[in-house]
């Protein structure tokens, strides 16, 4: 009886052992994650004082923007002054010379004969570049690389355009300028022998005197330094066109220039000829 009691006894104190052991450790567990739910408090305040000095940076940085942003505009309102114009004339300005920029594009993608054709609209294209040249917005870092983009493509196009369009023609056993110039490829016209002789002068001494094999040079298009006669044309006349020389006094420069051509008669020039019109 004694030893039961005993037993009884110590079970009893084994049981409230391990039951107060149990409590200990889920004490320390809750301490443990009280002290870590501290630690990430301390991290999430220190993230909010970075925050609030960060902000604060930030608002600092933004006034010195702010400023220089300022201090821009006010130089470049006095630029603006300086030339004459405002930010409406500064942005009008520069979709004109884009325009001219564009049309150089749109040249340089034809072909050297298109291209030949077109040989007038390159001319005015210059002539528009030139007058904006002599406007003060000009003289803009901005538009002074478009403008030179621009001088660049068009000297690109008068590399590309070539200074004369002619086919060419081999003289076959038979033929005379009459009969070339009157075949349906060349001119279907043998009244216009005369062009296909001007025209290949340094190579025909005597029109009635052809040799097969020969290379003819059969023009298509008259060239920017050449003139083809019309019916009723004369030196004077010719000398006289604004196109040509623009004063009938010049005549002579034209027929010296031509003169193996024309022969000893100035006063005799025949349609279809073609004159190398002098250079100044």
């Amino acid at each position: 009886m004694t030893n039961k009691l005993v037993l009884t006894f110590v079970l009893s104190l084994v049981l409230i052992l391990g039951a107060s052991l149990s409590l200990a450790q889920d004490k320390m567990t809750m301490e443990e994650y009280e002290k870590q739910l501290a630690e990430w408090q301390q991290r999430l305040d220190a993230a909010d004082n970075g925050k609030a000095a960060c902000a604060s940076q930030n608002e600092e940085l933004q006034k010195e923007i702010d400023a220089a942003q300022a201090e821009h505009d006010a130089v470049w309102a006095a630029i603006l002054e300086s030339i004459g114009t405002d930010q409406d004339g500064v942005d009008a300005f520069r979709k004109d010379l884009q325009a001219l920029d564009a049309r150089c594009d749109g040249l340089l993608a034809l072909t050297p004969e298109e291209l030949y054709k077109k040989r007038d609209e390159i001319e005015e294209i210059a002539a528009e570049l030139a007058a904006a040249k002599e406007n003060k917005i000009s003289a803009l870092s901005e538009m002074q690389d478009l403008i030179a983009t621009i001088e660049g493509k068009l000297t690109q196009l008068k590399n590309k355009m070539p200074k004369a369009v002619y086919d060419e023609y081999t003289v076959v056993v038979g033929d005379y300028l009459w009969k070339i110039s009157g075949k349906e490829e060349i001119y279907n016209d043998p009244m216009h022998w005369m062009r296909i002789f001007s025209y290949n002068i340094d190579q025909i001494d005597d029109p009635d005197l052809i040799y097969p094999d020969w290379i003819l040079k059969i023009q298509r298009e008259v060239g920017a330094d050449e003139y083809l006669v019309a019916k009723g044309d004369y030196l004077q006349k010719i000398a006289e066109n604004p196109a040509v020389l623009g004063d009938p006094g010049s005549w002579a420069q034209i027929y010296e220039r031509n003169k193996k051509v024309i022969g000893e008669d100035p006063n005799l020039i025949f349609p279809h000829t073609v004159l190398v019109v002098p250079k100044e």
